[in-house]
Parts: C-alpha cells; structure tokens; sequence
C-alpha cells in the first residue's frame, strides 16, 4: 500500500527580522498498515517560507528531519537485531554509535553524559537556507521549530553536520551549486564552521563519529555536559 501523507502545519512565526517574517510548513510522511519496523521511522520535509515586507510569501529554503521511535519499536516486539540496520539504513550510523546494540538503550557512555530522558531519537538531516535569506536568524529558528514539534518526545536530538556543497548529490550538479551560492571555502574550513554554527545551538560531538547531540532535557544550556573531559564527546 502506498503511504499517504500527513500534514502538519507548523506555520508559526519563526523569525521577524529586518521587515522579513518567516514560517516552516511541516509534512510528514506515515505509512498505513500493520505495523513493521519501517512505522517507528517518520520522514519529515520543512518548506521554510518568508513574507518580506514587500508582501506575498516567498520559498526561504528547506528542513529535513527524521524521527526514530527506538522506544515504540521495542514495546512492540521489534528486537534489537533489527533495530538500526533493519529499521533504516539511513540511521544505522546513529544507532551504532549511540546505543547499545544488546539492550537498546543509549550506550553508558552517552548516558553519563546527558540526561536522557527516552529512547526516541530526532534527527535533523539537512537545513538549507536562500542566500537572500541568510544571517536574518531564519535557519536556527527552523531548526528550533522542528524541535519543539517533533523532538520534546525524544531522548536527544542528533545531526551529522557535513556542508551541501561537499555532498555528492550536490557537488557535480552545477545547478544545485550555483543556486546555493555556498562561500568559496575549502571543505576542511567549510565543515568546521558548520560544526561549530551546531555547537553555538548547545550540539556536541560524539567522539570522532562526526555525529552531534543534544539531550532535549539540557535544551537551552549550553555549558559542557558533566563529565568535562567529555569522555565520549572530545
């Protein structure tokens, strides 16, 4: 059966910033039949829109998220050999690093660290923002949005912050690259200050996975958490 599509208007205003307000449109996408490993992954597309003060509503850019729902897959039965691999290929690299593949539960070393309240996971897969759009705050408030709709349910939120430009769906296609209009830096420099635009929003890195967290129950504090040698993030 196809799956169907389920709208979530988010379309609360998420920035308002030299005359330009802004809105993220949410769907999300959820399959109807009985359920299977593949129910506790929901794909979630943010169309971020801007009203200029000129009026009219404009295309801003874009959100991907994706939320696991690790603790719904082990209260029905889905046992910890399927999770991961055999919900998604996609988040197994999250799975792999941040649980432990014998339990189901986040690794102690991820545990001791933050204070984790569920097993659910968010994962921000990509944000793009329109040049015009830029440095107007739009983009951390998207980000926020998505958070507040979809991830007060989850243990932590996670990305894998890598520049779009450098992305091998992006970096041959010179169309996609021109409309991006990404600076002309190279990608070690690119990615480092990807990675610390996540950092100023209270992300840390897992280790050298490349993977950044957040615990939704620490959101808003942007101190180190406790063990500051960072066992599991240096």
């Amino acid at each position: 059966m196809q799956p169907t599509k389920a709208f979530a208007d988010g379309r609360k205003d998420a920035e308002s910033n030299e005359n330009v307000a802004a809105s993220v449109e949410f769907v999300l996408r959820a399959a109807l039949h009985d359920s299977v490993e593949a129910d506790f992954v929901h794909s979630i597309a943010g169309r971020i829109i801007a009203e200029p003060g000129s009026g009219g509503e404009e295309d801003a850019g874009r959100i991907g998220a994706s939320l696991v729902q690790f603790g719904g897959a082990l209260d029905h039965g889905v046992g910890t050999e399927r999770l991961g691999d055999g919900i998604s290929g996609e988040i197994a690299e999250y799975w792999e690093h941040l649980f432990d593949v014998e339990t189901g539960y986040l690794k102690e070393e991820i545990q001791n660290e933050y204070e984790v309240a569920g097993l659910d996971l968010l994962i921000i897969d990509c944000v793009e923002l329109y040049p015009r759009f830029r440095g107007l705050g739009i983009g951390v408030s998207a980000i926020h949005r998505t958070i507040d709709v979809f991830g007060m349910g989850c243990g932590l939120i996670a990305c894998k912050p890598w520049p779009l430009q450098f992305a091998p769906s992006v970096e041959r296609d010179q169309r996609a690259l021109k409309r991006l209009e990404a600076p002309n830096v190279g990608k070690d420099e690119a990615l480092r200050k990807l990675r610390s635009y996540w950092s100023r929003l209270g992300f840390w890195p897992v280790g050298d996975t490349g993977i950044y967290v957040l615990s939704v129950s620490q959101r808003g504090c942007h101190a180190r958490p406790r063990d500051d040698r960072g066992r599991g993030l240096q």
